[in-house]
């Protein structure tokens, strides 16, 4: 019984302190527009949903995968590997800003700021 209750107890220090793994800020779902919040497609960086998760991008110009990446405090530098409109590796930089807001620089284009989705 002892025994039990050390083990429970250890088991209970370890997870109760271990680091919780967050979401990178930039993961989610944003728009220029929020009416592109509902949609999928479109050809344009204003009419399109910008669509992240930890391991992929999806924009107005195609779908890609992140390849390498680096992050600068919240900023984070990705060469994404892309396929459809823009078959070939992209440059694309995420900066997350207060207030549910982001700039975004796809394929060294004018960056634009977006917002989360709701």
């Amino acid at each position: 019984m002892l025994q039990r209750l050390v083990l429970a107890a250890a088991v209970a220090i370890v997870f109760g302190t271990s680091p919780v793994l967050a979401a990178e800020a930039w993961v989610g779902r944003w728009a220029i527009d929020p009416a592109a919040c509902t949609g999928f497609g479109g050809d344009t960086p204003a009419s399109t949903a910008l669509v992240v998760t930890d391991t992929s991008l999806r924009w107005f110009s195609g779908d890609c995968r992140i390849g390498k990446m680096y992050k600068l405090g919240r900023t984070a530098y990705i060469q994404a590997r892309c396929w459809g409109a823009a078959a070939n590796d992209i440059p694309v930089t995420l900066d997350p800003r207060a207030g549910d807001r982001m700039r975004v620089t796809w394929n060294g284009g004018k960056t634009a700021e977006v917002r989360r989705c709701k």
